[in-house]
């Protein structure tokens, strides 16, 4: 099968245009990844808009950064939960297939943050 180059960034902007929620973006250019099948990954993007959005009522911050070794979304939702919350058990196993991991952290009280690493 052929592989797709992915712009991420590109990727972002056309999942925020299909939501009605506000957000910061602050995105590097050049975080492009090759893959056969891009809709799991668009799929858990969205799912990720969606879980970080629920949680507060400011626009989300999302930042996409340039690393010598990887790339690094981060999702950022300025809200007052004291427990991290559940997030779906597949979400590994998605990322994974795009050589990606995730760490999901509540900084109580102030903010959830949850920050996925695609290795280059």
């Amino acid at each position: 099968m052929n592989q797709n180059t992915i712009d991420l960034k590109q990727m972002l902007f056309l999942i925020h245009d299909q939501k009605d929620m506000e957000a910061n973006f602050i995105l590097d250019e050049g975080c492009t990844i090759e893959t056969e099948n891009p809709k799991p990954l668009i799929k858990v993007l969205n799912y990720l808009f969606n879980f970080m959005a629920q949680f507060t009522e400011q626009p989300m911050e999302i930042s996409l950064d340039l690393m010598s070794d990887s790339y690094r979304l981060t999702f950022l939702s300025f809200c007052d939960l004291q427990e991290v919350p559940a997030i779906s058990d597949q979400l590994a196993d998605a990322l994974n297939d795009y050589n990606a991991a995730f760490t999901l952290t509540n900084h109580a009280g102030q903010y959830l943050q949850l920050v996925i690493t695609f290795k280059r």
